[in-house]
């Protein structure tokens, strides 16, 4: 099999995508601590993991079935920031619309579930591991058509324990599926190899006919690399793929004010050894392709179109909002 190590250039743009999910990811961060969304569920540490598997999908062609940490993977397959944000905000008064509160005193409400249908992301159930049925399902009909069409579903290590995700599986290995399943397992410790990690799925039975793989979701090159080769024999009608990959989660220092954050986003951190930003830096470094001008222009664009995105998306919503009050 040909080498899918992505040149530098694809390097650059990934860790550009990453860097973007980032952003959007504190932008929220900061709207839920305004009490002006709902909680939401940080992909901070899954951006490798996400972006670089993402990237690898034909958007309007494959079906993409994410969980509800999956920023990066919406982002990536054409979501804009505006629509992130207006889906935030929408959900948030929808649930609220007076800012009500329930009988503890506290705001309540389900998490958000993506949905981008006409990039082909189908919007996921509340039920843990449901949408890995759903991608066997559509991968069958896909191979009933015999359509060049491969599936990918996201979950979590909370999924793995569920009978759901078994029968995913092993319907996926007995019908030799072209899907792809991706677990984003959040591993508690720092580590800088598969080895060290524990793993949720080592204890199942796999069934036959799924190929099984542990890799760094921090490392976007190892994510990129394996994402390849799994789409390939899913096209190819090898059947499905099972991607561990191991990330270290994170949320957003709440007390670093926004723009110390974003502006230090793209700096070296020997503490963070495991932040996917950081490691692609340390990647391109090793390259001799890291700019540090580039990177710095490349944050302050970043941001400002975030920003801009992010103060349309208040504004609509709000004139949606008054709109829908004067009628009454």
């Amino acid at each position: 099999m040909t080498s899918t190590v992505p040149p530098t250039t694809l390097i650059r743009d990934l860790y550009a995508r990453m860097l973007l999910t980032r952003i959007v990811d504190d932008h929220a961060w900061r709207l839920y601590q305004e009490s002006r969304i709902d909680f939401i569920a940080s992909c901070r540490g899954h951006e490798a993991a996400q972006v670089g598997s993402a990237i690898c999908i034909e958007v309007g062609k494959d079906f993409t079935l994410p969980y509800y940490r999956d920023l990066g993977v919406v982002l990536t397959i054409g979501m804009t920031p505006y629509e992130v944000f207006r889906t935030y905000l929408l959900a948030h008064r929808q649930h609220f619309p007076t800012g009500e509160m329930d009988s503890h005193g506290a705001q309540h409400a389900p998490l958000r579930h993506w949905g981008y249908h006409k990039h082909n992301t189908v919007t996921g159930p509340a039920p843990v591991a449901t949408q890995l049925l759903h991608a066997a399902g559509i991968a069958f009909a896909s191979k009933l058509r015999k359509a060049p069409i491969v599936t990918v579903a996201y979950c979590d290590n909370e999924a793995t324990t569920e009978a759901d995700f078994l029968e995913a599986i092993r319907f996926a290995g007995l019908h030799r599926l072209p899907v792809v399943f991706i677990c984003e397992q959040d591993s508690t410790q720092p580590h800088t190899d598969t080895s060290s990690a524990a793993s949720y799925i080592g204890g199942l039975t796999l069934p036959a006919g799924l190929t099984h793989q542990q890799i760094v979701g921090s490392d976007i090159v190892t994510v990129y690399a394996a994402m390849c080769s799994a789409m390939q024999r899913a096209r190819q009608g090898q059947g499905p793929t099972l991607l561990e990959m191991h990330v270290t989660r994170s949320t957003p220092d709440l007390h670093i004010h926004p723009a110390q954050e974003e502006s230090n986003i793209h700096l070296s951190d020997t503490r963070e050894c495991d932040d996917p930003l950081v490691h692609c830096q340390q990647y391109l470094q090793a390259q001799g392709a890291w700019d540090e001008i580039w990177a710095k222009q490349l944050c302050a664009r970043i941001s400002s179109e975030v920003e801009s995105a992010l103060q349309d998306a208040m504004r609509d919503t709000l004139v949606a909002y008054l709109r829908e009050v004067s009628q009454f």
